[in-house]
């Protein structure tokens, strides 16, 4: 007997070490290797290569700090999703460190710390017993690289967490700013106006940007500088040349991005009357996919608010001509546009996508099913009747991506606009056409991207909407070889049906008295089955006793 104690304690014990063993040998493996499977239906929680390689490039410590509320319950579980994504990126880079802090018990000293640090204590409204109440929250995320600091004020949904993350990384780590080029030379919007000094510093280095942000000229012919890695085309009001448009052609073939800001119309001066307004652009951009509608848009729905002198008088009133897309109508899929909730876009004109070989075209935002067209000669006055033609929901951004053809693959270069010059420039035209003769004209891109707008005024009136909308535009662009591959997650939404009040009464009650009272049922019947049990063993045992 005590042998087979012996032999049985043994064979635990070995059994036992051989569990320990294989334990640490999978830990020491894991450590060596990152297996996980995401069974979200999806993919929620996988991030992208784009993503790890991102990660993988970090030469030193990320520290990402999470400021999140433990309540309500909306709150916390945004939060945790926050933490589920953060795991993940943990997983794939020893260079970063993840703080999560429960901002609830700051003071005003540290609340006001998070503010400049661009984390706003924000308002959201919860239902508590079946009230609309309203809650004070903390929703952002800091992450900070080697003395820089960026911020995502609020986080209210993991769907475009992914591209949010990576793009503020890749801003933090950047060590050479790329430059971002506006053009000049055809009354386009002046990034150097000191009316848009604070404008230029959300972009600029050396204010609160990540570029540098220079003005781009083609006149002479010159090719752009391989610098400009984002070009942005904004209102220009007169024509460009054929030679221009070259360039232009060339800069993306090279693989650079580009924005067009086509405004439709252009006023007469001091009085509300408007002519069509031609750039030169238009075979250009339909043979990239884009195609200009020549026209003016209104939108009978969603429209803002003008302002106009009536006598001595400054009043507000709706004005149609000023388009507003709000949230249905932008791409919930792009990184563009998914967090937008409005745009305001003053006197717009409609897009269309030509269908490209190559080109993936995303519409980014779009009017209501109450939009219209207008085209001649316009009269802007807010109380001129407008015409009642048919309505639909028009297109007025449109994203482009993929290998482009040049527009000019099977065309000569067109000279430039001192080639024709004589006298005192005719060395300087020579020295033109030399230059153009040693040039071979690049017929496809390389993967890059484009950005057209029917509209540049919304620069100029600087509207907070139209801002946001003009920097996610121009990060998506610039960082977007590094980012290519990100999407939005589209979150499942399944929520519970509404209970009608007899319902919720009927759940009620049964939570407070029903559950209790099945207890008590429960306790009964099996006071009554033991009673019942009892007796007929007392009832056998009288007879046993009796037979005897």
């Amino acid at each position: 007997m005590a042998n087979k104690r012996i032999t049985h304690g043994g064979n635990t014990l070995a059994f036992v070490a051989i569990i320990l063993g294989i334990l640490v040998l999978i830990n020491f493996l894991s450590t060596r290797r990152f297996v996980r499977t995401d069974l979200t239906e999806d993919k929620r929680y996988t991030i992208s290569k784009a993503t790890k390689d991102v990660l993988g490039a970090l030469d030193d410590i990320v520290t990402i700090t999470v400021y999140f509320s433990t309540s309500p319950a909306e709150v916390a579980q945004v939060g945790r999703n926050v933490r589920d994504m953060l795991d993940e990126y943990k997983a794939f880079s020893k260079n970063l460190q993840i703080d999560f802090v429960n901002p609830a018990n700051f003071d005003d000293a540290q609340k006001q710390e998070l503010r400049f640090k661009g984390i706003p204590e924000v308002q959201i409204n919860v239902m508590k017993k079946d009230k609309a109440e309203i809650a004070k929250v903390y929703m952002g995320v800091s992450i900070g690289y080697s003395g820089k600091e960026e911020a995502l004020p609020v986080v209210q949904s993991t769907a475009n967490l992914e591209y949010d993350l990576t793009s503020t990384i890749l801003k933090v780590t950047t060590k050479a700013a790329k430059t971002v080029g506006f053009l000049t030379g055809h009354g386009e919007f002046d990034i150097n106006d000191q009316n848009y000094q604070q404008f230029r510093q959300l972009l600029d280095k050396n204010g609160k940007g990540q570029y540098n942000v220079t003005s781009v000229s083609l006149q002479g012919g010159t090719a752009i500088d391989d610098t400009v890695t984002t070009l942005v085309i904004a209102g220009a009001k007169q024509p460009l040349t054929e030679r221009e448009k070259y360039e232009l052609d060339q800069f993306i073939m090279r693989g650079g991005r580009a924005i067009f800001l086509v405004d439709p119309i252009q006023l007469q001066p001091g009085t509300m009357q408007a002519t069509p307004l031609s750039t030169g652009l238009n075979d250009l951009l339909e043979h990239y996919g884009a195609k200009l509608g020549n026209n003016l848009l209104i939108d009978r729905k969603f429209h803002d608010n003008a302002r106009f002198q009536q006598g001595f008088m400054t009043v507000f009133q709706p004005y149609p001509y000023f388009v507003q897309i709000r949230k249905p109508n932008f791409s919930a899929e792009h990184a563009v546009t998914n967090q937008l909730e409005t745009l305001t876009l003053p006197w717009t004109s409609s897009l269309e996508i030509i269908t490209k070989e190559g080109i993936t075209a995303t519409t980014l935002a779009k009017t209501s099913e109450f939009g219209q067209t207008l085209q001649g000669y316009y009269n802007l006055m807010p109380n001129f009747p407008i015409p009642d033609t048919e309505t639909q929901a028009y297109p007025v951004a449109i994203g482009l991506e993929g290998t482009f053809k040049s527009f000019y693959a099977d065309k000569e270069i067109p000279p430039a606009a001192n080639d024709n010059a004589t006298s005192a420039e005719d060395g300087e035209s020579t020295t033109s056409v030399q230059t153009d003769q040693a040039r071979t004209t690049i017929t496809e891109s390389a993967q890059t991207q484009i950005v057209v707008v029917g509209n540049a005024q919304f620069l100029t009136q600087m509207r907070p909407d139209g801002v946001n909308f003009f920097l996610n535009t121009v990060d998506w662009l610039t960082l977007g070889d590094a980012l290519i591959g990100i999407r939005s997650q589209t979150i499942t939404n399944r929520p519970l049906r509404d209970a009608s009040e007899i319902e919720k009464n009927l759940i009620r009650y049964l939570c407070i008295a029903g559950i209790p009272l099945i207890v008590i049922i429960f306790g009964l019947l099996r006071y009554f089955l033991k009673s019942r049990a009892k007796r007929m063993v007392e009832t056998f045992s009288t007879r046993s006793i009796s037979t005897d």
